[in-house]
């Protein structure tokens, strides 16, 4: 009793909480702060961080051991920092969200460690020794184990964190679950279910003219101001005072929306400022980011992946902030960041796959519903679909307003998952004989689940010579890494790519090959997909540029579909290692700034892969000629720069700046009069130049 008193007590007094909310007090008679471990699967601001919060503060204060807490995103994850941060200054709270490579001993003193799933795994894999201490693992958002993508990295997270850690604490988020039973009992945990909200939340379908709330609350008829109902519900919205998150299943059609309704809209005086931060978020601002400026300037906004991340920021604290009335986004919007709306309006339930159109998971929609109702500013918050007819509206109600969230299901037993994660364990000395790495499977929320147990162990042997066949391990008494394996599992690729890399490495050793054949190798693997598709009107210029480069290339399948595809995303490459515009190349290669930077940070880590393995291989020259290509394809840059570039402070459009004023070397930069720098460069730029060559502030007037 005297450590849940304290535990509270430091709770209540830090944020002024009168009282628990029902899933708080749930999870503490449950257990919480004895080591249990739960799903706490409740809704949206329902206060399911607090009691992660009461969790990390009892082994905090009772001095139990670390904390990390995963979340699926960077962004959720920078945003829990900085909150935590804000709350409890007297815990060394620690971010780490960085590249995989990244050495942060900092935080062998840190308390509690906030971090990517993917982060936290390649710190699994850097062999830190605290990793021992850690008493509680937070997985928000733990119904992505359900997600091919993130799932797997999650699921070898949590089996793993608990074999280190006999006596760990697993805590999971989640506001939609369909089957929490059977994953608590995979983890051995209670189950918090509650489905109260701090603001009631009705859900509707627009059809015709009315919102139907279906009984729940009385009906809505709006005045018929456009005939888009998407437009009109956006503009009824705004005519209230209201804000709304409007959900659209494509980038084009966010945009598109937006564009719609500025037009609709009167410029907002407090947005000015806004939108000229977002026009400037780049150095050389693209024509997207001229219009979303001028969107803004109207109190709407659009929001996904082609945005950079500085502008996709500018945008969430504008609609906190209320100068921004309607978001038009993507469902990437709907995970987890804490941006709430009076209305959710989602436009679209289908989006397209592989084998067509398909009607998204319930617990997407659901996901999206979560972020109406606010409870700082509303009594109640609206969910709104929009249905065509009255046979679309009746099949939406009974497939997602009545409809259950779909239940969890491992997605670990595929082969390039468990290729990947089979190195890694063998990497870090954790599984050393065949029947240590068995039995870990039959640990896992697969083996749990579908009870196949022939099925993993015979793909998990499969991989296992697999590995052995590439180089990557040994398998003699005991299982071991070889020293190439260990660094393959350190760069994070998958060990078919490093394979693929390794063979034409080798190839290239006895082959003319340059820039471009480098290049466009890392576009043929798996971590750069999806390759930039060839549009009809490309295919003339795309075929001219593979006949240009094609004599060089080390990898050349012409007869695969994905051939052109290579080709032209290595181009775009190429002229962002040109020193292209974000604005040109989104011209040319239909890219957009957010997106460019998504694959250029991709390409530098394959590059950086292929630098590593080739010193491996003592491959001296290609190790060479992939760190210099790897430098550039960070900064967009030609060769000439890499000198300047090395300084703090300097990017491709100072350095290049430079260069063009002759100044090419340190030495003419240490030498160079202080004041004719200053004009080049700025100020700030050009005494921390000086400092970094070694001259004094206090000299720098004799310059």
């Amino acid at each position: 009793m005297h450590r849940i008193t304290q535990v509270i007590r430091s709770l209540i007094e830090k944020q002024g909480i009168k009282e628990l909310r029902p899933a708080q007090s749930k999870a503490l008679d449950s257990g919480l702060l004895k080591n249990k471990n739960l799903i706490v699967c409740t809704p949206t601001s329902s206060g399911k961080t607090l009691v992660a919060e009461l969790a990390f503060l009892n082994h905090f204060l009772n001095k139990k051991g670390k904390t990390v807490y995963t979340c699926p995103l960077k962004a959720l994850a920078a945003e829990k920092y900085r909150n935590f941060k804000r709350k409890y200054p007297e815990m060394n709270i620690s971010l780490s969200i960085g590249d995989p490579e990244r050495k942060e001993p900092y935080l062998a003193q840190s308390d509690l460690i906030i971090c990517s799933n993917e982060r936290f795994d390649s710190l699994l894999r850097q062999e830190s020794q605290w990793v021992n201490e850690v008493s509680l693992l937070v997985v928000d958002e733990i119904h992505l184990l359900n997600d091919v993508s993130r799932g797997p990295t999650l699921e070898i997270l949590i089996t793993l964190s608990k074999r280190i850690n006999q006596n760990l604490q697993v805590l999971g988020l989640s506001a939609t679950i369909g089957n929490p039973e059977e994953l608590a009992s995979w983890l051995n945990a209670g189950i918090i279910l509650d489905y109260w909200r701090p603001v009631e939340l009705y859900k509707g379908i627009y059809s015709e003219g009315e919102i139907d709330f279906f009984n729940k609350k009385e009906n809505i008829k709006l005045e018929e101001i456009s005939e888009d109902p998407v437009i009109n519900l956006a503009l009824t919205t705004i005519k209230e005072g209201k804000q709304a998150l409007l959900f659209v299943n494509t980038r084009r059609s966010a945009e598109a929306v937006a564009e719609k309704l500025s037009h609709r809209s009167k410029s907002e005086e407090d947005a000015i400022q806004l939108s000229e931060k977002i026009e400037k978020a780049l150095i050389n601002p693209t024509e997207q980011c001229k219009k979303i400026a001028e969107i803004v300037k109207k109190g709407i906004a659009f929001h996904h992946a082609g945005l950079v991340q500085k502008q996709k920021e500018l945008i969430e604290e504008g609609f906190k902030d209320k100068k921004i009335k309607v978001i038009c986004c993507t469902p990437t919007l709907a995970l987890g960041i804490d941006l709430p709306a009076f209305r959710s309006i989602v436009r679209d339930v289908k989006r397209f796959g592989s084998l067509g159109m398909y009607y998204l998971p319930v617990l997407e929609i659901q996901q999206m519903f979560g972020r109406a109702g606010r409870p700082d500013y509303d009594e109640y918050g609206e969910a709104i679909l929009i249905a065509k007819n009255q046979d679309e509206k009746e099949e939406l109600h009974s497939h997602y307003l009545k409809g259950k969230p779909e239940n969890i299901y491992s997605k670990l037993a595929v082969e390039p998952v468990l290729r990947t994660y089979l190195l890694s364990l063998i990497s870090i000395n954790f599984l050393t004989t065949k029947e240590k790495i068995l039995k870990f499977f039959d640990e896992t929320f697969w083996a749990f689940q579908f009870e196949d147990r022939e099925k993993l162990h015979h793909i998990a042997e499969s991989m296992l010579y697999l590995l052995k066949d590439y180089g990557f391990i040994e398998i003699n008494e005991e299982i071991r890494a070889t020293k190439l394996g260990k660094r393959v599992s350190q760069l994070y690729i998958d060990p078919y790519t490093a394979n693929f890399l390794i063979q034409n490495l080798y190839k290239a050793q006895t082959h003319d090959y340059n820039d471009f054949s480098l290049i466009h190798l890392i576009c043929n693997t798996l971590e750069i997909r999806p390759l930039l598709p060839v549009r009809s009107r490309e295919y003339g210029d795309i075929e001219a540029g593979s006949l240009q480069h094609q004599d060089y290339l080390l990898y050349n399948d012409q007869f695969s579909e994905d051939y052109l595809n290579s080709i032209k995303t290595a181009l775009m490459f190429n002229s962002w290692l040109n020193e292209a515009t974000e604005e040109l190349i989104m011209k040319k290669y239909n890219i957009p700034p957010g997106e460019l930077k998504y694959k250029v940070d991709k390409a530098a880590w394959l590059l950086y892969s292929l630098q590593e393995i080739a010193r491996i291989l003592n491959y001296t020259e290609t190790a060479r000629n992939a760190k210099s290509l790897n430098v550039r394809m960070k900064h967009g840059i030609k060769e000439e720069l890499l000198v300047l570039i090395q300084l703090k402070g300097i990017g491709r459009v100072k350095a290049r700046r430079l260069f063009n004023s002759n100044i090419r070397t340190l030495a003419h930069l240490k030498i160079i009069n202080l004041e004719v720098l200053k004009k080049l460069i700025g100020n700030k730029t050009a005494v921390s130049i000086k400092e970094q060559l070694g001259i004094s502030i206090g000299s720098l007037k004799d310059y």
